[in-house]
């Protein structure tokens, strides 16, 4: 059994298509959708997190051990609380 594909038309605005595509060009993927398509799962996995409660996002520079948090509204208010 395959995966089926459906054609999807985005309308995008100057400024959102540069972003796209600079995304595009820095995560190296192989096309627009490639990095549409990625950007989803990550959205949906932070999504499943909030739903859990978990509303921090922190990363951190291996080389020096800094952390700093990634402020994402959206999760505050998929957990149920303000956004």
């Amino acid at each position: 059994m395959g995966i089926k594909s459906k054609r999807v038309v985005f309308t995008f605005d100057d400024r959102s298509l540069r972003t796209l595509k600079q995304m595009t060009e820095e995560g190296q993927y192989g096309s627009l959708a490639d990095t549409v398509r990625e950007s989803l799962q990550i959205t949906r996995a932070l999504h499943l997190q909030a739903r859990k409660g978990f509303t921090e996002v922190r990363v951190r520079n291996p080389s020096t051990g800094r952390e700093r948090e990634v402020v994402i509204p959206r999760l505050a208010v998929i957990a149920g609380g303000e956004g």
